[in-house]
């Protein structure tokens, strides 16, 4: 019998011990800092659409670094040449304080090609708002500084609706000539339903400056949705 006993009390404390193991390591455990969702849209106008995929990422274990990824691409349903283009970015951050970054990385533009970037960041994430701002410099060929502006607001209707708004610009200036090169600002209205987005969209698009600056408007609808 007080055989039986001892190896009951030698089972019950080795299963304490494996069932604490778990707990301990949580305890001690770097807490993991939170990452953005990843949106994914689709804009159809009356020319042509746009998709477009961000990426806000931290790293496993290392808080303070991460990856911003951004791939856009626009077509002209009548394939028109200078309506075709792909943007995509592709930067490592650093956290300097909270909310604010230090970015290097690559941007690779289907007009000109490749360039490094370096720049600085400052993102704000909640329930119901969320805005970016990117600005850096070119590090080769024109210099060019580019900013990105980003601005998000779903506040809820009722249950699992809200309205959803969306406010989006870029502008690039050529240092060198001190003109403007690229830019665009795009605005979405509509209402969400858990993480799907749909509504009207308005894409302004401006290329080059001067004589040759060429501008494409157009109205049209928008679909997104939210990668974890």
């Amino acid at each position: 019998m007080k055989k039986k006993i001892k190896i009951a009390v030698v089972l019950l404390m080795a299963m304490a011990a494996f069932s604490s193991t778990p707990v301990f390591a949580e305890e001690t455990e770097a807490p993991v800092a939170p990452s953005a969702p990843i949106p994914f849209e689709v804009f159809l106008g009356k020319d042509g659409f746009t998709s477009q995929l961000i990426v806000d990422k931290k790293f496993a274990g290392l808080n303070k670094f991460g990856l911003f990824g951004l791939s856009f691409l626009k077509a002209d349903y009548d394939n028109e040449e200078f309506l075709r283009e792909s943007i995509n970015m592709a930067v490592l951050k650093y956290d300097v304080v909270k909310n604010v970054s230090v970015v290097g990385g690559a941007l690779f533009n289907s007009n000109w090609g490749f360039r490094p970037y370096a720049g600085a960041q400052y993102g704000y994430h909640s329930r119901t708002f969320m805005g970016l701002l990117s600005s850096g410099f070119h590090l080769t060929e024109t210099h060019n500084f580019e900013s990105l502006a980003i601005v998000e607001y779903r506040p809820q209707i009722k249950d699992a609706w809200s309205l959803y708004t969306r406010a989006q610009g870029l502008y690039s200036h050529l240092t060198e000539t001190g003109k403007h090169d690229r830019s665009f600002l795009y605005s979405r209205v509509g209402v969400s339903y858990k993480t799907l987005s749909f509504g009207a969209a308005l894409n302004y698009d401006w290329y080059g400056n001067g004589p040759m600056k060429i501008e494409n408007h157009q109205l049209g609808i928008f679909i997104s949705t939210i990668l974890n």
